[in-house]
């Protein structure tokens, strides 16, 4: 991910100012739960919470389309939903409320339960729900970019983070509220980044490279001072940011898109990794920006079981908080982030696979002055002591905050 080239959060007050299925074995019905059908009840918690994913095509294992289908996993399916693996949600309930939440209710795991150990009773048929893929996508789309030619990571490297120069030819200010990264290699993707730039700088770190694109460790290769657009990482589907806000992209600029590919996940294979936009209709009432806080000086001794590092920074300037983004990798396993007393978001049980933006329900205020912390937990099962890094076998610890001015 993104080291920036500032100290952590010196750039505020510039900014401000401008899965799925184990299975193991379940018992029957929950005691106290009613007893429904499939059709008229379990199919349409399906279709509202779990069909983003669990389509015919999707990035989870298996489909939930029809009712073979969630018979043959049901034993899976009641074992996934009663320990809250799935719906994949990691954020732990008493932070903030958050906009998209895919937490089932108490009664919705209930009955799931029920149904998947109580012999998945079909009920009446005529009460079936037409099978239509949920909306998970952006509302409009205004630009899709992609690099020229397809890329293949180099097979000699455990991880090539490799930059690409996509141009959005606009020809006056705009704003981007939308942003749908698609990898077309995704067991290989670590992560993307998009940055907004001066075409110089972009077409320069180009032409010095002979491959399609360059070579940018640490963040975009460019000079200047790019701006973070937003991203990917696993887990994350389109990101449309909150309403009445939108992240400036500036007439002439380009795009630069950061792929860091992990091939200790995979053979290298040619990848195109895709890029579509949504832009607002006009100028957006408050104009935001990501920042990142990051710790950068912690050191995970070997063997180490539940180390925890925590940072805090004093807020330069004064904003409001929108939403958070929350990074580690695969040796992490907690996260919580807070602006003062107040808790911004905990996931006490990290997944690296199940990673996005948290966009809080009701935006906070931040002042000059509030202690931002931000801490993290790892085990560290290898030899040898772990520290911040690019590749997937260092860590980080990291958050980005989605931020406007007052």
């Amino acid at each position: 991910m993104f080291r920036p080239s500032r100290p952590v959060w010196s750039v505020l007050g510039v900014l401000l100012a401008a899965g799925c299925s184990g299975s193991s074995s379940v018992g029957g019905p929950d005691a106290g739960a009613q007893l429904l059908p499939y059709y008229g009840q379990v199919q349409v918690l399906f279709q509202q919470n779990c069909q983003s994913c669990h389509v015919t095509g999707g990035f989870a294992p298996f489909a939930l389309e029809t009712l073979a289908d969630a018979r043959s996993h049901a034993v899976a399916i009641a074992d996934a939903v009663r320990s809250r693996r799935m719906p994949p949600w990691k954020p732990a309930e008493g932070c903030q409320a958050m906009e998209a939440s895919r937490r089932l209710s108490d009664a919705d795991v209930a009955t799931i339960v029920a149904w998947a150990t109580g012999g998945t009773p079909e009920g009446d048929s005529s009460k079936a729900v037409s099978f239509s893929p949920p909306d998970g996508g952006l509302p409009w789309v205004d630009l899709t970019l992609a690099p020229d030619q397809p890329y293949a990571p180099k097979a000699a490297l455990s991880d090539d983070y490799h930059c690409f120069l996509l141009d959005p030819g606009l020809t006056q200010n705009q704003y981007l509220v939308g942003v749908d990264v698609q990898p077309e290699q995704r067991p290989l993707v670590h992560h993307v980044l998009l940055f907004a730039t001066t075409a110089l700088d972009a077409i320069a770190a180009d032409t010095a490279d002979p491959d399609p694109g360059w070579t940018c460790f640490g963040g975009p290769g460019t000079s200047g001072t790019p701006r973070l657009l937003g991203g990917w990482v696993p887990g994350t589907q389109a990101t449309r940011f909150p309403a009445d806000t939108g992240i400036l992209l500036r007439a002439g600029e380009v795009v630069v898109m950061q792929v860091h590919y992990n091939l200790a996940a995979g053979p290298s294979a040619p990848d195109t990794t895709r890029v579509k936009m949504q832009l607002a209709r006009g100028p957006v009432a408050k104009p935001a920006a990501i920042l990142p806080l990051a710790n950068l000086g912690f050191s995970i001794p070997a063997g180490a079981t539940g180390y925890t590092s925590t940072i805090q920074v004093a807020s330069p300037a004064s904003g409001v908080l929108w939403g958070v983004i929350p990074h580690m990798h695969t040796k992490g396993r907690r996260v919580t982030v807070k602006a003062g007393n107040t808790c911004l978001v905990d996931i006490p049980a990290w997944d690296f696979h199940w990673q996005q933006a948290y966009f809080f329900t009701t935006p906070l205020p931040l002042t000059v002055g509030t202690q931002l912390s931000l801490s993290c937990t790892w085990d560290n099962p290898t030899a040898s002591a772990v520290t911040w890094g690019e590749k997937t076998t260092d860590e980080m610890c990291l958050n980005y905050v989605y931020a406007t001015q007052n």
